[in-house]
Protein backbone atom coordinates (compact mmCIF):
# COMPACT_ATOMS: atom_id res chain seq x y z
CA UNK A 1 0.00 0.00 0.00
CA UNK A 2 1.00 3.64 -0.38
CA UNK A 3 0.27 6.89 1.45
CA UNK A 4 0.81 10.44 0.21
CA UNK A 5 1.71 13.23 2.60
CA UNK A 6 2.52 16.86 1.91
CA UNK A 7 5.31 16.61 -0.71
CA UNK A 8 6.32 13.04 0.22
CA UNK A 9 5.25 9.42 -0.27
CA UNK A 10 5.49 6.31 1.93
CA UNK A 11 5.05 2.74 0.67
CA UNK A 12 4.95 -0.63 2.40
CA UNK A 13 5.82 -3.70 0.33
CA UNK A 14 4.28 -7.17 0.57
CA UNK A 15 7.14 -8.47 2.76
CA UNK A 16 6.58 -5.53 5.11
CA UNK A 17 9.46 -3.23 4.25
CA UNK A 18 8.80 0.53 4.28
CA UNK A 19 10.14 2.83 1.56
CA UNK A 20 9.85 6.62 1.32
CA UNK A 21 10.80 9.54 -0.88
CA UNK A 22 10.16 13.26 -1.30
CA UNK A 23 10.52 16.14 1.17
CA UNK A 24 12.19 15.07 4.41
CA UNK A 25 12.90 18.30 6.28
CA UNK A 26 11.10 17.21 9.47
CA UNK A 27 12.18 13.56 9.39
CA UNK A 28 8.86 12.42 7.94
CA UNK A 29 10.66 9.98 5.62
CA UNK A 30 12.12 8.12 8.59
CA UNK A 31 15.61 8.02 7.07
CA UNK A 32 17.40 9.57 10.07
CA UNK A 33 17.99 12.80 8.21
CA UNK A 34 16.16 16.00 7.38
CA UNK A 35 17.19 15.87 3.73
CA UNK A 36 14.93 15.37 0.73
CA UNK A 37 15.04 12.02 -1.07
CA UNK A 38 14.52 11.95 -4.84
CA UNK A 39 14.34 8.17 -5.24
CA UNK A 40 12.57 5.49 -3.17
CA UNK A 41 14.76 4.62 -0.17
CA UNK A 42 14.26 1.74 2.25
CA UNK A 43 13.35 3.01 5.73
CA UNK A 44 13.22 -0.24 7.70
CA UNK A 45 11.69 -3.70 7.96
CA UNK A 46 11.36 -6.46 10.54
CA UNK A 47 14.78 -5.64 12.02
CA UNK A 48 13.28 -2.38 13.36
CA UNK A 49 9.55 -3.09 13.53
CA UNK A 50 9.82 -6.58 15.02
CA UNK A 51 7.09 -7.82 12.66
CA UNK A 52 5.80 -7.23 9.15
CA UNK A 53 4.53 -3.70 8.57
CA UNK A 54 1.00 -3.97 7.16
CA UNK A 55 -0.11 -0.35 6.74
CA UNK A 56 1.35 3.15 6.56
CA UNK A 57 -0.15 6.62 6.83
CA UNK A 58 1.23 10.01 5.87
CA UNK A 59 0.18 13.42 7.15
CA UNK A 60 1.31 16.90 6.40
CA UNK A 61 4.68 16.52 8.12
CA UNK A 62 4.65 13.11 9.80
CA UNK A 63 4.21 9.41 9.10
CA UNK A 64 2.96 6.35 10.96
CA UNK A 65 2.68 2.62 10.50
CA UNK A 66 1.05 -0.44 12.05
CA UNK A 67 2.60 -3.90 12.18
CA UNK A 68 0.93 -7.31 11.88
CA UNK A 69 1.39 -7.67 15.65
CA UNK A 70 -0.55 -4.45 16.32
CA UNK A 71 2.35 -2.16 17.21
CA UNK A 72 2.26 1.53 16.25
CA UNK A 73 5.28 3.51 15.01
CA UNK A 74 5.32 7.27 14.34
CA UNK A 75 7.94 9.72 13.10
CA UNK A 76 8.48 13.14 11.59
CA UNK A 77 7.35 16.46 13.03
CA UNK A 78 5.85 16.37 16.51
CA UNK A 79 5.51 20.13 16.89
CA UNK A 80 1.75 19.85 17.44
CA UNK A 81 1.85 16.65 19.47
CA UNK A 82 0.83 14.55 16.47
CA UNK A 83 3.39 11.78 17.06
CA UNK A 84 1.89 10.74 20.39
CA UNK A 85 5.17 10.31 22.25
CA UNK A 86 4.18 12.64 25.08
CA UNK A 87 6.25 15.57 23.85
CA UNK A 88 6.45 18.02 20.94
CA UNK A 89 9.76 16.80 19.55
CA UNK A 90 10.44 15.40 16.09
CA UNK A 91 11.60 11.85 15.34
CA UNK A 92 13.92 11.17 12.40
CA UNK A 93 13.40 7.40 12.60
CA UNK A 94 10.28 5.31 13.27
CA UNK A 95 9.71 5.07 17.02
CA UNK A 96 7.39 2.61 18.69
CA UNK A 97 4.55 3.70 20.98
CA UNK A 98 3.90 1.27 23.82
CA UNK A 99 0.54 -0.51 23.81
CA UNK A 100 0.23 0.07 27.55
CA UNK A 101 -0.98 3.58 26.64
CA UNK A 102 -4.02 1.93 25.07
CA UNK A 103 -4.78 -0.63 27.75
CA UNK A 104 -2.62 -3.21 26.02
CA UNK A 105 -4.93 -3.38 23.00
CA UNK A 106 -3.36 -3.95 19.56
CA UNK A 107 -3.55 -1.13 17.03
CA UNK A 108 -5.46 -2.01 13.85
CA UNK A 109 -5.43 1.24 11.83
CA UNK A 110 -3.84 4.69 11.83
CA UNK A 111 -4.46 7.96 9.95
CA UNK A 112 -2.39 11.16 9.90
CA UNK A 113 -3.85 14.60 9.26
CA UNK A 114 -2.37 18.07 9.52
CA UNK A 115 -1.12 18.34 13.09
CA UNK A 116 -3.18 15.42 14.41
CA UNK A 117 -3.22 11.63 14.30
CA UNK A 118 -6.01 9.08 14.80
CA UNK A 119 -5.74 5.36 15.41
CA UNK A 120 -8.04 2.47 16.14
CA UNK A 121 -7.50 -0.28 18.66
CA UNK A 122 -9.98 -3.12 19.07
CA UNK A 123 -13.17 -1.22 19.87
CA UNK A 124 -11.70 2.19 20.67
CA UNK A 125 -10.57 5.31 18.85
CA UNK A 126 -7.61 7.39 20.04
CA UNK A 127 -6.41 10.80 18.87
CA UNK A 128 -3.50 13.13 19.61
CA UNK A 129 -2.14 16.45 18.41
CA UNK A 130 -3.70 19.81 17.62
CA UNK A 131 -7.43 19.96 18.45
CA UNK A 132 -8.25 22.99 16.30
CA UNK A 133 -11.96 23.08 15.38
CA UNK A 134 -12.53 20.09 17.67
CA UNK A 135 -11.03 17.67 15.14
CA UNK A 136 -9.72 15.35 17.87
CA UNK A 137 -13.29 14.60 18.93
CA UNK A 138 -12.82 15.11 22.67
CA UNK A 139 -15.51 17.75 23.06
CA UNK A 140 -13.04 20.62 23.26
CA UNK A 141 -10.32 22.47 21.37
CA UNK A 142 -7.28 20.70 22.77
CA UNK A 143 -3.91 22.35 23.37
CA UNK A 144 -1.21 20.03 21.95
CA UNK A 145 0.63 17.95 24.57
CA UNK A 146 1.74 14.90 22.59
CA UNK A 147 -0.47 12.55 24.60
CA UNK A 148 -3.23 10.21 23.41
CA UNK A 149 -6.87 10.49 24.51
CA UNK A 150 -9.74 8.11 23.88
CA UNK A 151 -12.47 9.65 21.74
CA UNK A 152 -14.99 6.94 22.60
CA UNK A 153 -14.64 7.13 26.37
CA UNK A 154 -18.01 7.83 27.96
CA UNK A 155 -19.89 7.61 24.67
CA UNK A 156 -22.44 5.08 23.41
CA UNK A 157 -22.28 3.56 19.95
CA UNK A 158 -24.23 0.90 18.12
CA UNK A 159 -21.36 -0.43 16.05
CA UNK A 160 -17.61 -0.81 16.25
CA UNK A 161 -15.70 1.84 14.33
CA UNK A 162 -13.67 0.18 11.57
CA UNK A 163 -12.19 2.84 9.26
CA UNK A 164 -10.60 6.17 10.13
CA UNK A 165 -9.32 9.10 8.12
CA UNK A 166 -8.41 12.73 8.75
CA UNK A 167 -6.99 15.77 7.03
CA UNK A 168 -6.30 19.41 7.88
CA UNK A 169 -9.57 20.52 9.52
CA UNK A 170 -11.67 17.43 10.23
CA UNK A 171 -11.87 13.72 10.94
CA UNK A 172 -14.15 10.86 9.89
CA UNK A 173 -14.83 7.26 10.90
CA UNK A 174 -16.95 4.52 9.37
CA UNK A 175 -18.65 1.90 11.52
CA UNK A 176 -18.94 -1.80 10.79
CA UNK A 177 -22.67 -1.30 10.17
CA UNK A 178 -22.02 1.41 7.59
CA UNK A 179 -22.57 4.56 9.66
CA UNK A 180 -20.39 7.59 9.02
CA UNK A 181 -19.38 10.00 11.81
CA UNK A 182 -17.65 13.34 11.17
CA UNK A 183 -16.30 16.11 13.38
CA UNK A 184 -14.11 19.21 13.21
CA UNK A 185 -14.62 22.20 10.90
CA UNK A 186 -18.28 22.51 9.94
CA UNK A 187 -17.84 23.20 6.25
CA UNK A 188 -16.22 19.76 5.80
CA UNK A 189 -18.68 17.60 7.73
CA UNK A 190 -21.75 17.09 5.55
CA UNK A 191 -24.32 18.12 8.17
CA UNK A 192 -25.98 20.79 6.00
CA UNK A 193 -24.51 23.65 8.05
CA UNK A 194 -21.12 25.13 8.88
CA UNK A 195 -21.22 24.51 12.63
CA UNK A 196 -18.05 22.96 14.03
CA UNK A 197 -18.52 19.63 15.80
CA UNK A 198 -16.22 18.81 18.72
CA UNK A 199 -17.39 15.20 19.06
CA UNK A 200 -18.10 12.49 16.46
CA UNK A 201 -21.53 13.19 14.96
CA UNK A 202 -23.44 10.59 12.96
CA UNK A 203 -24.59 11.55 9.48
CA UNK A 204 -28.20 10.50 8.75
CA UNK A 205 -28.46 7.45 6.54
CA UNK A 206 -30.72 9.47 4.24
CA UNK A 207 -27.70 11.56 3.29
CA UNK A 208 -26.48 8.62 1.20
CA UNK A 209 -29.79 7.69 -0.40
CA UNK A 210 -29.70 7.47 -4.17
Amino acid sequence: MAACGLHFTVVVTEPGDVFAWGAGVFGQLGLNTGKDQLLPERVAGREVFGARMVMVAAGALNSAGVTASGMLFTYGSGAEGQLGHGDLGERLRPEQIGRELFGGQPVVMVACGMGHTMMLTVGDLWTCGNGEYGKLGHGDVTVPTGGWRSTLKGTRRSSWWRLVNCIAWHSVVVGSEGGVWTWGHGVCLGHKDIQHRHVPTLLPSAAFAG
